[in-house]
């Protein structure tokens, strides 16, 4: 239903309501606030002694006051609490509009801090509302927003358009809702949306995420058995020949996923499977060994990869490997000098392995006879491009990885399910990587560490957010500053506005040793292996997430030695959430405390689809809710799925029967 329906929603909203990905009514009831705020507590003045927001009810005794200074406007005015002596100021800065709403002799909502100051309780800035209103005096929820809406005005509009909710999302049977305890999606809604208590909040929330995920596997067991195609191969090879040329030993995860891999590949049905692996642990050798035993049985493998960057990194460092079985490796991205002679000899069979970007699903590229084909970190990439790619053969065998972590519980249960493979440990001899957080102010103490790894004859990351600007941590007064600190090193730069050449030479350059210090954007975030280096600086690491900063850190500490990660702030607090990296290291831990700071949405989605999919919190699922759901998941598969609307599950989905699982 088209958001024009909405009272209060006109052309400009909407196009704000676009920003937010919100195009429908039931996206706009299905937008979740990222917070709350418990605004429901009434207080006396006499009960804070903090410097905490609290729900006061004030009368206002005095006219609005407003002082000019040269470099503020300053609105004050004067009101009592019942039952209380104290004389209480409140002020405004900035703002001479917003106090004069107020009336004398009458009583008003409001939430604030408070302070002592000469004799007065001050309240500075403090929200206020009519006695009528529920923005205060209740728990309020806060949503994502974007300039131009405010958290009242999409507030307003959630509860308008919960008018017209669908009926058919609650698309489980009665009788099977009342049996687990859960309530209606509407009543949830409405619940998480205008929150009656912590309590109800909570067991609204719940049961949303329940019947989501349910939504999610009843959906792929259904899809899955519709989208299944008949392998038509038979793979012969010697695998300890191919491990053999390896310089290292798989880990026992590491062998298990391959296994698990080739026994798909083999079985009645082509594979689609899903590789999780933390960063660093070994998920793109495994690609190659599969791409080596394909190419050894006369079919074509493709590779596609996010970044340019990455691209060229994996066919240089594969290159020798493929060389040794005979194999010819190509490599196609946006900036390929010679796309026409690639795209003849792939259609020609000549060569039998591709590794590119989003270049291998341009019309043009044709392969001869491709069986195999694998997408590096999967959550880069929309679903129709992922399918793109595997339309380019006959049933094709699909390899998603990805280094998104999942929770090992949520693991093991929907791998019933899905295909899926972990990798839950790192190579053999991978040190920990000390972590520490450096005060800009100290800069200096962190060019003596650097000067020591150069002397060392090891290398160095920088890594920073913008490439120019009038940031002094920008990639090109970096650039300046460190060329003018160690003008007898070789320091180069690599951003993404550079030409592919330009990149692939100074990437080269810098895996064989030719540059001391790489200073880059985080083009090298994924993938980037270069055993040497083993210090990463990462200027304003505050503006990064937290997993983002692990996935850089997840650069060095690939070689035999001690590896650094620097983190450069203006906080060194100890309640700055960089110190989360100085004690972490897991992967998984990192991306919940992640989600904690940075709020909801679908951390990990199993289907990708770029639809509004159930914001299923997978990190922030108690085991209880996990659980649960598969009860119910398989209490509808015993009974063959008759207990569900599956007509409304595979409208929500947008039911492609070429779709991509992973």
């Amino acid at each position: 239903m088209d958001l024009n329906v909405v009272k209060g929603i006109g052309p400009k909203k909407k196009n704000l309501l676009r920003k937010l990905g919100i195009n429908s009514v039931s996206d706009l009831y299905n937008y979740y606030p990222r917070a709350y705020e418990d605004r429901s507590k009434l207080r006396k003045i006499k009960d804070i002694n903090n410097n905490k927001d609290h729900y006061f009810i004030w009368k206002i005794r005095s006219k609005l006051y407003i002082k000019n200074t040269r470099k503020m406007t300053i609105s004050y005015l004067y009101a009592s609490e019942e039952g209380s002596s104290e004389k209480i100021r409140l002020i405004w800065f900035y703002d001479r509009y917003s106090p004069r709403k107020l009336r004398i002799g009458k009583e008003y909502k409001f939430f604030t801090k408070i302070s002592r100051n000469g004799g007065y309780v001050e309240a500075k800035n403090p929200l206020f509302s009519e006695m009528t209103d529920d923005q205060i005096g209740s728990i309020v929820s806060i949503y994502p927003l974007t300039s131009g809406l405010s958290n009242n005005q999409l507030h307003n509009y959630i509860n308008e358009s919960l008018k017209y909710y669908d009926k058919k999302e609650d698309f489980l049977a009665e009788d099977l809702v009342k049996k687990y305890g859960l309530d209606f999606r509407y009543n949830n809604l409405f619940e998480i949306h205008n929150p009656r208590s912590i309590g109800s909040l909570m067991k609204a929330k719940s049961s949303v995420k329940i019947m989501d995920l349910v939504k999610d596997l009843v959906f792929l067991q259904v899809i899955k058995n519709k989208t299944r195609q008949k392998n038509n191969i038979r793979l012969k090879y010697k695998l300890s020949e191919i491990l053999n040329k390896l310089d290292f030993t798989l880990t026992k995860s590491q062998a298990r996923s391959l296994y698990e891999i080739l026994s798909d590949c083999q079985s009645e049905y082509t594979a689609n499977r899903l590789l999780i692996g933390d960063v660093g642990s070994g998920k793109t050798i495994i690609a190659m060994i599969m791409m080596i035993i394909f190419a050894q049985n006369s079919y074509q493998s493709a590779m596609m990869v996010p970044t340019e960057v990455l691209a060229i990194q994996h066919f240089e460092k594969n290159l020798s490997l493929f060389n040794e079985f005979g194999i010819r490796l190509g490599l196609l991205t946006g900036s390929s000098k010679d796309k026409d002679l690639i795209k003849k000899d792939l259609l020609e069979g000549k060569i039998q392995v591709l590794i590119g970007t989003h270049a291998l699903i341009q019309e043009d590229v044709e392969f001869k006879n491709l069986k195999f084909v694998v997408n590096d970190e999967q959550h880069r990439f929309g679903v129709s491009q992922r399918q793109m790619l595997a339309l380019k053969g006959k049933a094709v065998n699909y390899l998603t990885m990805t280094a998104t972590p999942i929770p090992r519980t949520m693991y093991l249960k929907i791998s019933n399910i899905l295909d899926m493979s972990m990798i839950d440990e790192l190579p053999r001899g991978r040190k920990p990587i000390e972590t520490q957080v450096i005060s800009e102010d100290h800069q200096e103490i962190l060019f003596d560490k650097i000067e020591e790894n150069i002397k060392d004859r090891r290398q160095v990351y920088v890594v920073t957010n913008n490439i120019d600007g009038d940031d002094k941590n920008s990639l090109l007064n970096l650039f300046k500053k460190f060329e003018k600190r160690f003008n007898k090193n070789k320091i180069s730069m690599l951003h993404g506005k550079m030409k592919a050449y330009d990149k692939e030479r100074i990437l080269k350059d810098f895996s064989i040793g030719k540059i001391d210090i790489l200073i880059s954007t985080t083009v090298i975030e994924v993938g980037i292996d270069v055993p040497n280096a083993n210090m990463m600086v990462i200027y304003n690491a505050s503006n990064f997430g937290l997993s983002t900063l692990h996935q850089l850190r997840g650069r060095v500490g690939r070689g035999p030695y001690k590896s650094f990660c620097y983190l450069i702030s203006k906080d060194t607090k100890p309640s700055n959430k960089l110190n989360i990296l100085v004690k972490e290291s897991s992967g998984f831990e990192i991306a919940k405390k992640d989600f904690d700071l940075r709020g909801g949405g679908k951390i990990i989605s199993l289907l990708q689809h770029g639809k509004n999919l159930s914001k299923i919190e997978f990190l922030n699922m108690d085991k209880s809710d996990i659980d649960q759901s598969f009860k119910i998941y398989n209490d509808l598969k015993e009974n063959d799925f008759r207990s569900c609307d599956l007509s409304f599950i595979t409208k929500f989905f947008g039911e492609d029967r070429r779709i991509i699982l992973n």
